[in-house]
């Protein structure tokens, strides 16, 4: 059946047509009316009616406006105008717009309206009829044989075929003449050049990627010696095969060529960078995919090596490390670093360099780069600091470092992040105290772990220390002594968290020698123990 939707806003017309055919007995079935174009607008949506019964001259949204907006939807039904003599002008506006005809309220009878819906009947199995044929014809396409060749390299690199004859018999079938006796898995990753990069579901990434495989296929691989294809993400895939292997030397020579003229066409025809990842060399087909993985390894070490790299698996296949250094053990560092910017660069620069000297996973280089990142928010939501101020525009933190290809680019975001939140620091800082103020806090901060007193700071900053006392207070909203706690234990805090000292040597390192009234201070401000908060941020 047909669905009709009736569109207008006087009751005893929608009733006068809902009553006028059987509707039922034609093949038509009617859904709930619309009153008016933004009812129409949102039932249209939920119903997708076939043929819309349309009154051109609605108060609000008239019929025209709403012919408009579904056109921007590109609405496949047909419309009927429904319309009165005086609205000629809306007429010729509505039929430019693609109405199909019109009818006369006031003329209208049974056989009129049957006549017209007929008509619309006529059209609407023509435009089917069309599709359907659309349809079969993109079928037969799909079952071309570049899409069945590509269809089974999926198969067969997920490991759905395993068994080497029937392996044998598909590569006959779809023409493809070279041996598989030995085979070298090959994956292509673009890098991002001026937004030009292919990108996954785009269609015309997608064509840009299948113009590449096309060409390399047909200038430096063929049905002999290999083949080339688009895979679903934004990589192209290569399984070249061979009868033999004379020496190790001369396949490492023969595929370091072959993936050099394949950048090169990249390069020079595209205009894109690209890393190519090579599997070690695969002598039962039966177990190619475990090759494709050693590919897709490969090309994954191009967050470690750098972009534009052809990168080996013998290169990658000992990243599989967990760092000897966890983050939490850079906190301490990294806090401190904040108040000398100077050393940002520096102390970032050192954990990424001893990240990569230790070949650790990239599993674990990301779960370094997501504590880093868990990190600095941490601090920008402990100062008040609008994420906006802080972080680049367009992702959250996390995404931006997700997109970053290579740990040298990783590094560089986090170092300006990292210098951006200590000028945010201090410029909090500066802007919230008096000068003096904010001078005694900055040394406060620097000296808590000595015997700071009210008159050694007080004389810091050249005033009275009776004077310098209440000028604290008032600045500050607490007494010198509770502030100075505040910031030890703070300290005290980061150094349970992220190291494994005794309680006692962590109250020293913070400057109460006491270890009883430190434990004392300390539950006053957490609402727990040390021991208790510790144990707490570990699990």
């Amino acid at each position: 059946m047909y669905k009709v939707m009736i569109v207008d806003d006087e009751y005893y017309v929608r009733m006068d047509i809902r009553t006028m055919i059987d509707w039922e007995k034609r093949g038509f079935q009617l859904t709930e009316d619309a009153v008016d174009g933004n009812d129409a607008l949102d039932k249209i949506g939920e119903y997708k009616p076939d043929i819309v019964l349309l009154d051109i001259g609605m108060p609000g949204m008239n019929g025209i406006t709403l012919m408009s907006r579904l056109k921007e939807t590109a609405f496949p039904g047909k419309i009927m105008i429904l319309s009165c003599h005086d609205e000629f002008d809306y007429v010729k506006d509505a039929l430019l717009l693609g109405a199909q005809d019109y009818l006369i309220k006031h003329k209208l009878e049974p056989e009129i309206l049957e006549n017209a819906l007929s008509g619309l009947i006529v059209k609407l199995e023509g435009e089917r009829q069309q599709n359907e044929q659309l349809i079969k014809w993109k079928a037969i396409a799909a079952q071309s044989l570049q899409m069945q060749r590509s269809r089974f390299f999926q198969q067969l690199l997920r490991g759905y075929m395993t068994n080497p004859k029937v392996i044998a018999e598909s590569v006959e079938q779809l023409e493809l003449y070279f041996s598989i006796k030995h085979s070298v898995v090959m994956i292509v990753k673009f890098h991002d050049h001026n937004g030009g990069k292919p990108q996954p579901g785009n269609r015309s990434s997608e064509q840009l990627k299948a113009r590449i495989a096309d060409e390399i296929n047909l200038e430096i691989v063929n049905a002999s010696t290999g083949y080339c294809y688009a895979a679903d993400n934004e990589e192209i895939l290569l399984l070249l095969g061979f009868e033999s292997v004379p020496s190790f030397l001369y396949l490492q020579n023969l595929l370091h060529d072959l993936s050099n003229r394949v950048l090169s066409l990249i390069q020079q025809r595209f205009g894109l960078g690209a890393s190519v990842g090579v599997s070690n060399h695969c002598s039962s087909v039966a177990h190619i995919s475990d090759y494709y993985r050693q590919a897709q390894a490969s090309i994954a070490g191009v967050y470690f090596f750098g972009k534009n790299r052809i990168i080996h698996y013998s290169e990658v296949s000992d990243y599989t490390r967990k760092p000897i250094r966890g983050f939490k053990e850079f906190e301490e560092t990294l806090l401190l670093a904040l108040t000398d910017a100077a050393r940002i660069t520096e102390v970032i620069t050192e954990m990424y360099r001893e990240i990569a000297e230790q070949r650790v996973s990239l599993e674990e280089a990301h779960t370094f780069n997501f504590e880093f990142i868990s990190f600095i928010k941490k601090q920008q939501r402990d100062h008040g600091i609008a994420e906006q101020d802080l972080f680049e525009s367009g992702h959250s933190p996390y995404e931006a470092v997700n997109l970053l290809e290579t740990a040298e680019e990783v590094k560089g975001y986090l170092v300006g992040v990292m210098l951006r939140l200590s000028e945010l620091l201090l410029t909090s800082s500066r802007g919230k105290y008096r000068p003096e103020i904010a001078k005694a806090i900055s040394y406060m901060r620097d000296n808590y772990a000595g015997n700071l007193s009210l008159e050694i700071v007080a004389s810091v900053v050249n005033k009275n220390s009776a004077y310098f006392s209440d000028l604290f207070k008032r600045e500050t909203d607490e007494n010198f002594v509770v502030f100075l706690q505040k910031i030890r234990i703070e300290k005290a805090k980061t150094l349970l968290r992220t190291t494994h000292d005794k309680v006692y040597d962590i109250a020293s390192q913070v400057g109460i020698d006491n270890y009883h009234y430190f434990c004392k201070i300390f539950k006053q401000l957490t609402g727990m123990t040390p021991i208790q908060y510790r144990t707490k941020k570990m699990q």
